[in-house]
């Protein structure tokens, strides 16, 4: 097993305490939606999902045809195209520009500014990637190479338009409102930001709606033990096998754990079969159980800096 745990990191959720408004007393997660609501998930920009319940009854949304007013009861999903607000425009553009400042702290500080930003940045560094400026340049590219490394390809590609699925049909164009009505079981009543949204589904993301994005098996996931990743869920393709790799824990497992192995212990996968598995990454746990499942023994541990959760069909 790997060695020292790092110090543990706050979850990406916890920013939500920030804006949000305290959770109020009905708030229930066992408490169906009311009569014009309706629950959702929500895959955040930063790979993270939430569930709430969207208290909008209809969306405006602009096609190539006209304006239809889609009601929410008849989405089941809806997949959105690059936002960036004017505000985060300016300051990518701002940030852009940087690269090229004689200051060494200014560019160094761009750089930081840009990654932040991820995908909301990347079509300004491909411009700054053809710029005069060398320097200017040479940083851009070193940015578009981390970004690429770092956020599926399809989220670096993003086209300008939402497409939204219906039971019957998917209509692209653009959902007119910048923001949604939701509410939150732990914050209540919240603005949902699109441009911090890339999907909403109703009822899940189903494993089939996820092909595209699922990120090749890992292995292990000792790689996503840094802060970044602590609180975000990702999905992986992966054949289950169980190939003599130990793995500790049940259902949440050490970082280090075979994600093939452990997905057939977990009951998400059989042996041989090729899946989606859904994870999501946590710090430190001071403790692991052991247990036998589906064919496959996993043992206890003790204060691992790092594990994963796999998400079953029950989740």
């Amino acid at each position: 097993m790997p060695a020292p745990p790092g110090r543990p990191a706050l979850s990406l959720f916890a920013a939500l305490l920030v804006a949000a408004p305290a959770a109020r007393a009905d708030d229930d997660p066992k408490k169906p939606a009311k009569p014009g609501e309706t629950g959702i998930e929500v895959k955040l920009t930063d790979d993270s999902v939430v569930k709430l319940t969207l208290l909008d009854t209809s969306v405006e949304f602009v096609t190539p045809h006209g304006k239809l007013t889609i009601p929410v009861t008849e989405i089941r999903r809806v997949d959105l195209g690059l936002r960036v607000p004017d505000d985060v425009a300016a300051v990518i553009k701002a940030a852009a520009a940087d690269l090229g400042s004689p200051q060494f702290r200014k560019r160094e500080e761009a750089m930081g500014v840009l990654l932040k930003y991820r995908e909301k940045s990347y079509p300004a560094l491909k411009e700054a990637a053809k710029s005069s400026d060398a320097e200017a340049a040479k940083r851009a590219e070193e940015l578009i190479e981390k970004l690429e490394a770092i956020v599926p390809k399809g989220r670096l590609e993003l086209p300008e338009y939402d497409v939204v699925h219906t039971d019957v049909s998917k209509i692209a164009g653009k959902i007119v409102a910048p923001s949604l009505r939701a509410r939150s079981f732990t914050f209540g009543d919240v603005p949902l930001k699109l441009s911090d949204v890339q999907a909403m589904s109703v009822g899940g993301f189903r494993d089939k709606e996820e092909v595209v994005n699922a990120l090749p098996d890992p292995g292990s996931l000792g790689q996503y033990q840094q802060p970044q990743h602590i609180g975000k869920t990702y999905v992986f393709k992966v054949t289950g096998a169980v190939n003599g790799s130990t793995i500790w824990g049940t259902g949440t497992y050490t970082l280090d754990s075979s994600l093939a192995v452990a997905a057939v212990h977990a009951g998400v996968l059989k042996i041989g079969q090729t899946g989606n598995v859904r994870v999501t990454i946590f710090g430190p746990m001071a403790r692991f159980i052991g247990s036998t499942q589906n064919g496959v023994t996993s043992s206890p541990y003790q204060n691992y800096p790092g594990a994963y959760q796999i998400h079953t069909k029950e989740r």
